[in-house]
């Protein structure tokens, strides 16, 4: 296996939850949980929220979550806001450009 497939960004786990749907990905070792969910009420922020967390052992779970009138401006939104937050610049930085076409090519955007 080349190195790049081996640290290459997949999607390794998708499945529905809470009402919407989460996916499981993976890159250069480092693992990404995102979480996709619609509007439920009229005090939500947008029509979409993604939720981005990594786990760590022993700890609570780094998150990070936005809103966004779509999928990917929502994705997006958590980009911006993840680079913001100490914790999670400490953890591990991601391409989320990548993410985004990742997520599209299994039509999750």
């Amino acid at each position: 296996m080349e190195d790049k497939e081996k640290d290459g960004l997949k999607i390794t786990n998708q499945f529905r939850a809470k009402g919407g749907m989460t996916y499981d990905l993976k890159c250069k070792g480092a693992r990404l949980t995102l979480v996709v969910t619609p509007r439920t009420t009229e005090g939500d922020s947008g029509e979409w929220r993604v939720e981005a967390r990594v786990a760590r052992p022993l700890e609570d779970p780094i998150a990070v979550a936005e809103w966004g009138p779509t999928r990917i401006e929502a994705l997006r939104a958590v980009g911006r806001a993840w680079s913001a937050t100490p914790e999670a610049q400490g953890f591990g930085m991601f391409d989320w450009e990548a993410i985004a076409q990742a997520l599209i090519s299994v039509r999750a955007l």
